[in-house]
C-alpha cells in the first residue's frame, strides 16, 4: 500500500532510484540528456513509458482508478473505453476496457479510434487559429466578417476572432438547419445567426461559434480544416491516427458511438452529431477521431510550452494565451453552479474549458491552473501544469439522450470523468 498523499514510501522509492541507475548505467547519453534539461533544457521532450512511482505516483491507487472504470463498463453503462495517465513525460497507465459497438464481442485495443466530438474546438479549431495568429494570417482583433461577409448580418459586424475564440461571441449555443439539404445555404443561414447577447460580455458555450471560426480558417487558408490541421499539427507531431472522417481502412478500429434515427443506423467513423454530419464532417467544433496515444502527444506538446520531439507548433506565449483566463469578468461562483452551467458558462481560455472548484467534468482535485476539453460523445482531457500531468478518458458513451441539463449530467455520472481525474490527483505520493 501507498503512503498517504504528500509523504513518500521508502520502498516505492528506492524501488524508482533504482530503476533510474540501471538505465543510466546503459544509457548514459540518454541521462546526461535528462542533467541538461533540468538545467534549463526542455525537459521530456517526448513521451516514454515509465512506472507509476518513478514519477512519485502510487500503482495501487492507479489500479484503483482504472478498476473503477473497468466495473462501469461491466455494469453497462457505455460500451468501451481508453484511458492513459502521464507524469513528467512517462506515459504511467494506458488500458482498454470493453468493446467497439454496444452488444458486440470486437474488444477496445489501445489503438481504438474515438469520435472525440468537441474536443475537436482544441485539438483542431483553437490551436489552427493560434498558428495563423502567430503566422500573421489573423489578427485576434480581426473582424469575423471580413473573412465571412454574410456573418455581418444583424449587427454582428463587429465581433472579433478573439471573441469567437474564448466563447464570447455573443451567438447562440447551437443551430441547426437539418431541413436543409444544401451545405451553402447552411453556412449562410449559420452566419446571419442573430446575436442571443452583447459579444465580450458574457461566456456561452457555442458550437455555433466554432463552426463558423473553422470555415473562418479556412477562407483564411484556402484549404479545408483537416488538411491545415494534419499539415501544420498533427503530421508534425506523428499523430498519425487523428483525422476528420477516417478512412474506410480506419474504420474497424474505431469505436461506434450511438443511434442516429435521421441516418438510421449506429454511427462509426462517422461524426455523432447529425448537423456536423450534414456538413461533411469537417467542422471546427466537431468531427475529430483520434486514438489516446494520439491525444497524450498534444497534451504534452502543451505541457512543453508548444513543442514535442524537436518540433515547434505554437510559441511558448501562445499556448499561455490559449490556457489563461480570457474571460476574467466571467465570476466563477455565479457561473459554476452546476455541470452543465459549468460547461456553458463559466471562464474559458482561447477554446480550453479551466478548473473550477464545484463543477468540473475534471473533478475537484486538479491544480487551479489545470484546464482540459469535454466531449460529447464522453471523452475527456485535462492537465495540470503545477503537477506536470495529464490524464486522458475516451469512452464510447455517445451523446445523451436528450441532450439537455438531466442527460449531460447521466452521461457524466456513468463516464465518471470526475471520479477518473480526481482518482488519479488522489495517485500522487509527492510533487
Amino acid at each position: 500500500m501507498c503512503t498517504e498523499h504528500g509523504t513518500l514510501n521508502r520502498r516505492r522509492l528506492l524501488q524508482g532510484f533504482g530503476r533510474a541507475a540501471a538505465v543510466a548505467a546503459f544509457a548514459p547519453a540518454a541521462l546526461s540528456t535528462r542533467v541538461a534539461e533540468a538545467h534549463g533544457g526542455l525537459a521530456h521532450d517526448q513521451l516514454v513509458p515509465g512506472s507509476p512511482e518513478s514519477v512519485g505516483l502510487c500503482s495501487d491507487r492507479l489500479e484503483d482508478v482504472f478498476a473503477r472504470i473497468s466495473r462501469r463498463v461491466t455494469d453497462g453503462l457505455f460500451p468501451g473505453a481508453v484511458a492513459l495517465v502521464a507524469r513528467r513525460g512517462r506515459i504511467v497507465g494506458h488500458r482498454a476496457f470493453g468493446t467497439r459497438v454496444r452488444g458486440q464481442d470486437e474488444p477496445v485495443t489501445l489503438d481504438t479510434l474515438f469520435d472525440l466530438l468537441s474536443i475537436t474546438k482544441v485539438l483542431a479549431t483553437a490551436t489552427s487559429a493560434m498558428i495563423l495568429v502567430e503566422d500573421g494570417v489573423l489578427r485576434l482583433n480581426d473582424r469575423v466578417a471580413d473573412f465571412l461577409p454574410d456573418f455581418a448580418a444583424n449587427g454582428k459586424a463587429g465581433v472579433k476572432v478573439r471573441d469567437m475564440l474564448r466563447y464570447t461571441s455573443g451567438l447562440p449555443l447551437d443551430g441547426h438547419f437539418l431541413d436543409d439539404p444544401d451545405p451553402e445555404s447552411i453556412w449562410q443561414r449559420m452566419a446571419e445567426t442573430p446575436l442571443e447577447y452583447v459579444p465580450g460580455t458574457q461566456v456561452l458555450y457555442s458550437d455555433l461559434t466554432y463552426r463558423l471560426l473553422g470555415r473562418l480558417i479556412e477562407e483564411a487558408t484556402g484549404t479545408d480544416l483537416d488538411t491545415f490541421a494534419k499539415t501544420r499539427i498533427w503530421g508534425p507531431l506523428r499523430m498519425r491516427d487523428t483525422t476528420f472522417n477516417p478512412s474506410p481502412a480506419l474504420i474497424p478500429r474505431t469505436a461506434a458511438t450511438g443511434y442516429s434515427e435521421l441516418r438510421g443506423r449506429v454511427v462509426r467513423g462517422e461524426v455523432q452529431d447529425d448537423q456536423d454530419y450534414a456538413l461533411g464532417g469537417i467542422v471546427g467544433c466537431d468531427g475529430v477521431f483520434s486514438t489516446a496515444r494520439d491525444i497524450a502527444v498534444f497534451c504534452q506538446m502543451m505541457l512543453n510550452g508548444g513543442r514535442y520531439g524537436g518540433v515547434r507548433i505554437l510559441s511558448r506565449q501562445g499556448v499561455a494565451a490559449m490556457v489563461a483566463n480570457q474571460t476574467p469578468w466571467v465570476r466563477e461562483a455565479d457561473t459554476d453552479v452546476s455541470p452543465l452551467a459549468n460547461l456553458l458558462f463559466t471562464p474559458k481560455g482561447y477554446g480550453w474549458e479551466l478548473a473550477t472548484r464545484r463543477f468540473s467534468n475534471g473533478g475537484m482535485r486538479l491544480g487551479k491552473t489545470a484546464y482540459g476539453k469535454a466531449g460529447g460523445t464522453g471523452t475527456f482531457l485535462w492537465i495540470d501544469p503545477r503537477r506536470d500531468m495529464f490524464g486522458v478518458l475516451l469512452t464510447n458513451h455517445g451523446l445523451p439522450t436528450p441532450f439537455d441539463e438531466l442527460g449531460w449530467n447521466r452521461m457524466l455520472d456513468a463516464v465518471g470523468s470526475a471520479e477518473f481525474f480526481d482518482g488519479i490527483v488522489n495517485a500522487v505520493m509527492y510533487d
